[in-house]
């Protein structure tokens, strides 16, 4: 371990604000890391290599030339631990420099170690991190006698069942970060549930936790959706997986979590979905994009693309409100003959009434698939 330069300059700016005296921090290898006097940094001290090659505690220069680059005053001994980190240089009289000499040593070991531990913690985060991001990708291949090791090492027990929830933010809230938003969001789940595990993507933040109980878990879901919306200013949308006792069935969990949360997502006025819950998404997030398309284009084929969602934004209030003629006109701030004419325009255009429930499907499928291609393409 060795004093880093930055913190060798943090320390002689505060000591500087407020103490008269000229300083000077060394590396191990007495070179001058930071000084009240900037010419000096970088040059060779021989005194204080002298303090770390012989771990003196201290040791006092009266002349210009009995060490090279030196001056006079006293350099004493940097030590975090017990191990020599660096040198400390301070010019004046010994009994007025001796007690600032003890605060800056202290301050310095504090800052090293602080900064030691800082080191150490987002180290352990990383392995964490590595390790939740192979469990959730590969659980049925990861799970071994030699990663269960590795785990408890870091404090995670990947023999436990686990739950999976998947959180998002609506595409709309493009002025908010994901990472700070996901970082608010994993400290509020810690406040519900210490034991929760967090794993953050670009877009997607993933719970695991241990409750099972549908009822409890829907309550903190809930809980941590009301908090968003309070400490965030946005909502949030959640999928939840379907119970999996196996925990090398933790990868189908995630996929179960993150349609759910993408059905929330499409919708955008659902905060919080079970993957128990969804319908057609469990087979159509299977049909390749490509496909997708060419269902969509087929049904309205000469339409341009703003007609296009003209179009749909028509049908997708038209079938929230059951085809209530009146109730769809209202939300739509039109009057009833002018969507009775949109609608009768549709049916002409592309041969398919959408006032028939025959017909409904086919515009519901389409509905889906536009929104499922624009939501991967913001989302993704």
């Amino acid at each position: 371990m060795e004093l880093q330069e930055y913190n060798a300059r943090e320390i002689v700016q505060e000591i500087n604000s407020v103490l008269p005296q000229k300083i000077n921090l060394f590396n191990k290898r007495g070179i001058i890391i930071a000084s009240t006097d900037p010419k000096r940094i970088g040059t060779f001290h021989g005194g204080a290599a002298r303090v770390v090659n012989e771990n003196l505690d201290e040791l006092r220069i009266h002349s210009d030339t009995e060490y090279p680059g030196a001056r006079p005053g006293t350099n004493f001994i940097l030590r975090v631990d017990g191990s020599p980190i660096g040198v400390l240089g301070i010019t004046g009289k010994y009994e007025d420099i001796l007690p600032i000499a003890q605060v800056i040593r202290k301050m310095t070991e504090l800052i090293v170690r602080d900064q030691r531990l800082a080191r150490q913690q987002a180290q352990k985060e990383h392995q964490i991190q590595q390790i939740l991001g192979e469990l959730l990708s590969n659980s049925d291949s990861f799970i071994n006698n030699e990663t269960v090791e590795q785990a408890t090492a870091l404090g995670i027990d990947l023999r436990l069942p686990r739950r999976i929830l998947a959180i998002g933010l609506l595409p709309s809230q493009k002025d908010m970060s994901p990472p700070q938003s996901f970082s608010y969001i994993s400290h509020e789940a810690r406040q519900i549930d210490p034991s929760v595990l967090v794993h953050p993507t670009r877009t997607t933040l993933f719970l695991l936790t241990r409750i099972q109980r549908q009822e409890v878990l829907s309550d903190f879901a809930k809980r941590l959706s009301d908090s968003a919306a309070t400490g965030l200013g946005c909502p949030i949308c959640i999928g939840i997986d379907s119970f999996h006792p196996d925990i090398t069935q933790l990868s189908l969990a995630v996929r179960e979590a993150q349609k759910a949360l993408l059905s929330c997502l499409r919708k955008g006025n659902i905060s919080i979905k079970f993957y128990d819950q969804i319908n057609m998404e469990i087979f159509a997030d299977d049909i390749p994009d490509k496909t997708k398309q060419t269902y969509i284009h087929k049904i309205f084929a000469d339409y341009t693309e703003k007609e296009l969602q003209d179009a749909l934004h028509t049908l997708e209030v038209f079938f929230e409100k059951d085809g209530s003629i009146s109730q769809t006109a209202n939300a739509l701030f039109i009057h009833k003959n002018t969507l009775q004419f949109r609608l009768r325009k549709i049916a002409e255009r592309t041969g398919y009434d959408p006032r028939s429930l025959r017909n409904s499907a086919v515009f519901y499928l389409v509905i889906y698939f536009y929104q499922d291609l624009h939501l991967k393409h913001s989302f993704f």
